[in-house]
């Protein structure tokens, strides 16, 4: 699947860098910002608190009038905090990941764009202190090696340059590799700040 995801984002790559003196405004940058990250576990017994995490990567971008389609690469940290009987657990995980949006643009700039984002599990570590014991460890292995999110959210696209993006990740997949454990799935709130080289 990783081979698959990554070939369908060369040859956007490829088909929006065609179009660009033809028939799309074509963008091309860089861009970075905030992630206020969290995971979903079902268990009553666990309270969760969101962490602060980052992101940073390259974005392509094809418009074709009210419409553009804007892949992006991305390495991704997400962070979370568990509390519980038993203590507390800070987690840390980077990933690489992979948007593919739609955008429509309502007016000028002003956006909407929704779409998959596919991650790849690059490391995991997880620090612990509890009762008996305080440590950390990698935890790479109990997390499955990807993960599907559905994207939504807007942004503003200025004529300068800049480009702002609000975005909402809401994953549908299922990344805790235990046998018998609870179901995880990860919840991000991103905030972003590019610049297009194209404009």
């Amino acid at each position: 699947m990783r081979k698959s995801i990554l070939l369908s984002v060369v040859l956007s790559l490829i088909v929006l860098t065609s179009f660009h003196h033809t028939y799309a405004q074509a963008g091309f940058g860089l861009k970075a910002g905030v992630n206020l990250t969290n995971l979903k576990i079902d268990d009553p017994e666990y309270s969760l608190d969101s962490r602060t995490g980052y992101h940073a990567g390259v974005f392509l971008r094809g418009r074709f009038d009210k419409v553009a389609i804007q892949p992006e690469v991305l390495l991704f940290t997400q962070q979370n905090t568990i509390k519980g009987s038993f203590g507390t657990i800070d987690n840390s995980f980077t990933y690489l990941s992979v948007p593919v949006l739609l955008k429509f643009y309502l007016i000028s700039g002003l956006n909407i764009q929704a779409g998959p984002q596919f991650g790849f599990l690059i490391d995991g570590e997880q620090k612990y202190e509890t009762v008996l014991f305080t440590g950390k460890r990698d935890i790479t292995e109990s997390y499955k090696k990807s993960d599907i999110a559905a994207s939504v959210g807007g942004g503003f696209d200025f004529p300068f340059g800049l480009t702002v993006d609000v975005r909402y990740n809401l994953g549908i997949k299922d990344i805790n590799n235990a046998a018998n454990g609870e179901e995880t799935k990860s919840r991000v709130f991103l905030v972003s700040l590019g610049w297009n080289f194209l404009r």
